[in-house]
């Protein structure tokens, strides 16, 4: 896949890099919703391209409590109650993903919808750190434990 965010040509490029430096703060949660829904999806994308960290349904415990996991977590449950619009089918499709290109065009997926829906609604104010400990088992995950891996 070339045309990607993190090959800085995505579908929105422009306007996730604009959105990206009034929204987002250096570090710390958002002041608006647009830009905190930004900072979540950004750490999935992130860690799968970066890290190679992958939100899958079958999870090993340590790999819980990752960022990219507490992201999905809080995009999993998020829902505009103005608008309707919700991130729980773009993150659907992501933990549903079966290749690993599957997994990357779910990502640009999430990440253009976001985007779309943020330039419309830029200044909502935020209360929320997608971080938080209130998002966790938003998605139910299978926990591999150690003694269920086979050696």
């Amino acid at each position: 896949m070339d045309n990607t965010y993190w090959n800085n040509n995505g579908k929105h490029q422009k306007e996730y890099e604009t959105m990206w430096e009034r929204l987002v703060p250096g570090e710390g949660p958002a002041a608006t919703v647009a830009g905190e829904l930004l900072r979540a999806v950004s750490r999935l994308y992130y860690r799968w391209f970066n890290d190679g960290d992958r939100i899958q349904p079958s999870m090993d415990e340590w790999a819980m409590s990752t960022s990219a996991v507490q992201a999905f977590n809080y995009l999993y449950q998020f829902r505009d109650p103005v608008t309707r619009f919700s991130t729980k089918p773009l993150m659907e499709a992501i933990v549903g993903a079966d290749t690993e290109a599957d997994y990357e065009e779910a990502l640009e997926q999430a990440a253009d919808a976001i985007i779309e829906w943020a330039v419309k609604q830029p200044d909502t104010p935020n209360e929320d750190d997608f971080l938080d400990k209130k998002f966790e088992g938003a998605y139910e995950f299978d926990i591999l434990r150690d003694e269920d891996e086979d050696y």
